[in-house]
């Protein structure tokens, strides 16, 4: 079972992206499989809503605006959630991900994004497993 998470309790999960449709597609998925699902459309959202919600999981984009998933990984490592990262990206940018990795993300999926990938990385990082 997560660290984060008591008996009974549902997995915390955000979603960080500045495409409105990504995150409501990805809201609806999780929230059929009991996930509390909720969403910020730039980073700085994100580290408000980060420390109100205290997320088990975060999925971050990286090329957004206002402030880029990569400085906002770094802010959320300040904060000491002991929040698992998961970076999203579109890009193909391998020193992007080394570095995101470094500062603590614990993986990477990129877009167009596979639901099959998707689902495992989290459930995964959850500590759960598919039914």
């Amino acid at each position: 079972m997560d660290i984060n998470r008591r008996a009974g309790e549902m997995t915390r999960l955000m979603v960080v992206d500045d495409e409105i449709e990504i995150c409501d597609f990805v809201k609806n998925f999780f929230k059929e499989r009991d996930f509390d699902v909720f969403t910020a459309y730039n980073g700085k959202e994100a580290l408000t809503l980060a420390e109100m919600k205290r997320p088990n999981i975060i999925l971050l984009d990286i090329k957004m605006p206002i402030t880029d998933g990569l400085r906002t990984l770094k802010e959320f490592q300040k904060m000491n959630l002991g929040t698992k990262v998961i970076m999203v990206t579109a890009i193909e940018d391998n020193e992007k991900v080394e570095e995101a990795i470094r500062h603590g993300a614990i993986g990477y999926i990129t877009k167009p994004i596979s639901l099959d990938q998707l689902e495992q990385v989290v459930f995964s990082a959850a500590g759960r497993t598919k039914i």
